[in-house]
């Protein structure tokens, strides 16, 4: 794949929905394009990358996706094509996605690999692709929707921000469809490239995975937040959300193994991510006592640890008529990869789930704080009864960790909002659990 200029990709890239730089200045320093998937296609499709350099020193690699056009059909160009004609995005050219998905998904015709680019299927997608259309609403990713025969349909999720190595979402779910789960996406294909991603220069990148979608789903964040603005018991689906918690947990640890948490260590290192809040987050600063007192439960225990999910809230959830299923293993996008690959507590997500919980229920009707209060106890209790054990001290102070990073991101992008953690790590500090302030207000976590 050879880097050359291409003329007027930097300013598709900085403004597109999923550059992530934005507000960090930069500049395109090199792009270039793959052998087309399906070069005799009308439309031919390309994945490309773009790196780029920041003002602060950082360096990014984009994934983009251009589909070729020669004649007056299509979107319009973004920029001139190597070969002549222009080159358009892909993601809104619905003629070319359906020929790139057709591709990327038929076995029939053996491997399908270029000469930087090759696809590995794990399993047979039973149609033929018809039709395929951009997933509204993305953000860091782009999916589209590849449908087949009747409602026989797969996402294919567009990596954008290339990290290096495996995705997490793909070696995660792809381990656990081998062990038999049901309660994640199967992934049918991935899109596999060497690629020279800075640190990473050992084995090939991930760019791209397909995935089986859920019939008749229903995202768990909108469901439950209906239900608490209803005043509406959730005790069995939270029971059941927290079994299928509990099923992934133990197939994870059965797939990637196990290891032991210093909860020394982890007690520091959650008070050192306090002190660091406190200087963006001030607010927490009376609270600072109680919260280290709680962080100092750890102390002299050893944590079971394993893979994890390590992003787990409502929204990466989704209700179906076969019960619960949990999606998007790519960890909290803001740490980096390395970290998100090595093994980590359980815990992390049963409080990212109660956390969660504490967010739904601020659409519980008011202005009664009791009644939002015995809401998300009924829940909370539900879902630990669910996911089968229990530690209140490890897991009460992951909630107030996961609390005190809420009380920040809420500080610096919705000051509105803050009195959801913040309420939540003041009933903590004073032994009440985790609960809600008077704010009612939503967020989709």
């Amino acid at each position: 794949m050879p880097d050359g200029s291409l003329p007027g990709l930097w300013e598709h890239i900085s403004t597109a929905r999923w550059f992530a730089g934005k507000g960090r200045g930069g500049r395109l320093i090199a792009a270039g394009l793959f052998d087309a998937v399906d070069p005799d296609a009308p439309c031919p499709v390309h994945h490309g990358l773009a790196r780029v350099r920041h003002d602060d020193g950082g360096r990014d690699v984009y994934q983009l996706l251009l589909s070729e056009r020669h004649g007056p059909d299509g979107p319009p160009g973004i920029c001139p094509a190597p070969g002549g004609g222009r080159l358009c995005d892909a993601a809104e050219d619905e003629a070319a996605l359906a020929h790139w998905a057709r591709a990327l998904l038929d076995t029939t015709a053996g491997p399908t690999s270029g000469a930087d680019w090759r696809v590995e299927h794990m399993v047979a997608f039973p149609s033929r692709v018809r039709a395929a259309h951009r997933l509204s609403g993305e953000q860091s990713n782009t999916t589209v929707v590849a449908e087949g025969d009747g409602d026989q349909a797969v996402m294919i999720k567009v990596f954008r921000r290339l990290e290096p190595g495996e995705n997490l979402d793909i070696t995660t779910c792809a381990a656990l469809n081998r062990a038999g789960v049901d309660a994640v996406p199967t992934v049918f294909a991935a899109v596999r490239a060497d690629v020279d991603v800075p640190g990473f220069r050992d084995g090939p990148t991930d760019l791209a995975m397909a995935t089986g979608r859920f019939p008749d789903a229903a995202d768990g964040w909108r469901l439950i937040c209906s239900r608490a603005a209803q005043g509406r018991d959730v005790s069995a689906e939270m029971t059941e959300l927290g079994a299928a918690l509990g099923r992934v947990h133990a197939a994870m640890a059965g797939r990637f193994g196990t290891g032991l948490l210093d909860g020394d260590g982890t007690a520091e290192r959650m008070t050192r991510e306090l002190d660091d809040a406190i200087i963006l987050a001030p607010a927490l600063a009376p609270h600072r006592g109680p919260l280290v007192a709680i962080f100092d439960e750890l102390r002299g225990r050893s944590l079971p640890v394993h893979r994890v999910h390590g992003d787990f809230h409502l929204g990466q959830t989704l209700s179906t008529p076969d019960g619960w299923r949990i999606i998007d293993f790519e960890g909290e996008p803001l740490r980096p990869a390395a970290e998100r690959r090595s093994l980590d507590s359980p815990w992390r997500d049963v409080a990212g789930m109660t956390r969660s919980l504490s967010y739904a229920s601020s659409e519980a009707p008011g202005p009664a704080e009791a009644g939002r209060r015995e809401w998300l106890e009924r829940a909370r209790t539900a879902f630990l009864a669910g996911y089968g054990h229990r530690d209140d001290a490890v897991l009460l102070a992951y909630e107030a960790n996961k609390a005190v990073y809420e009380t920040v991101y809420e500080t610096l992008n919705r000051p509105g909002w803050v009195g959801i953690p913040l309420g939540a790590t003041t009933a903590m500090c004073s032994g009440a659990g985790a609960l809600l302030p008077d704010t009612a207000e939503r967020k989709d976590r």
